[in-house]
């Protein structure tokens, strides 16, 4: 987390980025294995409450909403760490970012093909251009 990048003369861009193994789950009676590294950053946060932050922190869904208690706010979104094991919480956020994706192997190595938008050099990926989609890939809920 980071409350020092200045966002506009004197005030401070609240920031706080999530870096998550990404997993695909099917019900398929032949799992498919899709797991990748997904690095997001989030701007403007606040009302974060997080909790249980542990050695583990095995989460089992990643919700990104919209922040319909502040109608007000264009874009303006909820995040929701719903825990395995660890760390859970929410936070609210103004705008978003993807900083990269990388693709894994399922021997927990980087795969050395890369999504397509994603940087190459692990760096900022391509702007997102909607962030009010209403679906994504299979592997995100």
């Amino acid at each position: 987390m980071d409350r020092n990048t200045v966002l506009v003369d004197d005030i401070a861009d609240a920031r706080l980025d999530v870096c998550l193994h990404a997993f695909e789950w099917t019900r398929s009676p032949q799992p498919v294995f899709n797991h990748h590294l997904v690095q997001l950053r989030f701007h403007e946060i606040d009302e974060v409450a997080l909790d249980g932050f542990n050695h583990q922190n095995a989460i089992l869904e990643f919700r990104i909403e919209d922040d319909i208690r502040h109608p007000d706010v264009p874009g303006a979104l909820r995040l929701t760490f719903v825990p395995a094991q660890g760390l859970s919480g929410s936070f609210c956020a103004c705008r978003a970012e993807v900083l990269s994706v990388v693709p894994y192997s399922e021997q927990g190595r980087p795969r050395k093909k890369a999504e397509p938008g994603a940087a190459p050099t692990g760096g900022p990926a391509a702007p997102v251009d909607n962030l009010n989609a209403t679906e994504g890939p299979p592997s995100v809920s």
